[in-house]
């Protein structure tokens, strides 16, 4: 029912498993070890907690999560575990982030794990403190003051890899960080780290897929970015780990750390492993046909439920799930629903399978139980008039309402008193959305009065 919008799996010219990389061909099957693993993770923000989810619950913590992480890099015995960035949320979670990290480190250093990590613009004076006070020799940290500095490991296999890394000097950094990348080409197997803005202008370090392709290196993995996100038409793979943990709602989808496999040919597998146990999701809701609110009632609690088992069948290790519902569908409510809303939205939270369920917000996306096209031949009638312009709308993304909308707009979102909210104006599609809806208002009014008179 529901899709994960960012759960990515990708496998490069081949098929590949956790422990056996299988390369399949016409007539017969070459098996080949897999021979390096790492556990990859960023923007972990440590010193922050999710939001609108209850804080007393430690397992919702993002301390949590990264420690779950450090179990899975013990558990799978990686060979390397990379932290791309932003791992500490700024100077006044130093503290926080220096036990939590400093466990985690320590743990994976009983195991013979090293950790190779880079800075971000949040942790850019946390994390070379973090690194001075840990005292042991498995925590390399690369790049600092914004300088590239690469190291060679070993692997369990007895393979090399190295690692070339750049950290944030300062909270800002508007330049490319590879315009200082000098590394040249080498016969081992290398990993750039960087924190950075892919295809942004502004004052993250910004990256672009043309400095990315022409270094000498072979897995690129970046932090910045919290939606985690894998590039395959780069040539070579490009990944945001994205953070393990969500923060808010604009952070939906799948979260957690990759797990990354590299065969003796180089070849490689990226896999996101889903151990976050917070969890922000826009749930469509269907209530066509609803003509009582208490249908509508039954409707949001039996969709959620459903979407809540399906959910955590798939993420056993979701604890909450944090919900915008969207509801849709034709429906003699619609104007109801539209400008009085629904009251008491914590009547809907529910727990399914050890995961609490909680309703953020209700957005409304019906339509009135009315056949638009029939009012539309209408003629010399309000009505007939409003049901044209709203199928020409509908098919015209240019039509003449839009523009004059979107010129009015434009001016509400210029003025002083707006200018305050720092609210970005609407896209062409949010505006569209919105004349319709309003539209659909009107047209419901009208009709209800013509109704009435009749």
């Amino acid at each position: 029912m529901l899709a994960d919008q960012y759960q990515y799996s990708a496998i490069f010219h081949y098929f590949c498993f956790w422990h056996k990389f299988i390369v399949i061909f016409p007539f017969y099957t070459i098996s080949y070890d897999t021979l390096i693993k790492l556990l990859c993770l960023g923007d972990a923000h440590l010193g922050r907690y999710p939001s609108r989810v209850p804080t007393d619950d430690p397992s919702l913590s993002v301390r949590s999560v990264w420690g779950n992480a450090v179990t899975k890099a013990i558990d799978k015995d990686v060979d390397a575990v990379i932290l791309t960035g932003d791992m500490a949320d700024n100077i006044n979670s130093y503290f926080e982030a220096y036990g939590v990290l400093r466990k985690g480190i320590s743990r994976l250093n009983n195991s013979d794990i090293p950790v190779i990590a880079v800075a971000g613009n949040h942790d850019y004076n946390v994390f070379p403190k973090l690194v001075e006070s840990i005292p042991n020799d498995n925590l390399i940290f690369l790049g600092q003051d914004g300088s590239w500095s690469e190291a060679t490991i070993k692997t369990r296999s007895g393979r090399s890899l190295r690692y070339v890394g750049w950290s944030f000097p300062n909270s800002h950094y508007e330049h490319s960080p590879l315009d200082t990348f000098h590394h040249a080409q080498s016969e081992d197997f290398t990993v750039g780290i960087v924190h950075g803005d892919l295809e942004g202008q502004g004052k993250y370090a910004p990256l672009t897929k043309g400095d990315l392709d022409s270094q000498p290196v072979d897995l690129w993995l970046l932090g910045h970015v919290h939606a985690p996100r894998l590039y395959e038409n780069y040539r070579v793979p490009v990944l945001y780990p994205g953070s393990p943990q969500p923060l808010d709602p604009g952070e939906p989808g799948t979260h957690g750390p990759w797990m990354i496999t590299i065969d003796e040919r180089n070849r490689i597998q990226a896999e996101q492993l889903p151990i976050a146990t917070v969890r922000y999701e826009e749930i469509p809701i269907d209530v066509s046909n609803t003509d009582e609110i208490a249908h509508v009632h039954t409707a949001i609690t039996e969709q959620l439920e459903q979407c809540g088992h399906e959910l955590t069948q798939r993420h056993p290790a979701l604890r909450h799930l944090c919900c915008r519902l969207l509801l849709h569908g034709q429906t003699r409510l619609h104007r109801t629903l539209s400008t009085e809303g629904l009251t008491n939205i914590d009547m809907f939270d529910l727990e399914v399978n050890g995961c609490n369920i909680t309703i953020d917000k209700v957005l409304f996306g019906t339509t009135p139980n009315r056949d638009i096209q029939e009012i539309a031949q209408l003629t010399n009638d309000p009505p007939g008039m409003l049901a044209r312009w709203l199928v020409e709308l509908q098919s015209d993304p240019s039509h003449v309402l839009l523009r004059h909308a979107h010129s009015a707009a434009l001016t509400v979102y210029r003025s002083s008193g707006f200018k305050g909210l720092e609210e970005r104006k609407p896209d062409s599609e949010t505006l569209s959305n919105l004349v319709n809806q309003q539209a659909l208002l009107l047209l419901d009014e009208l009709l209800s009065q013509k109704e009435n008179d009749g």
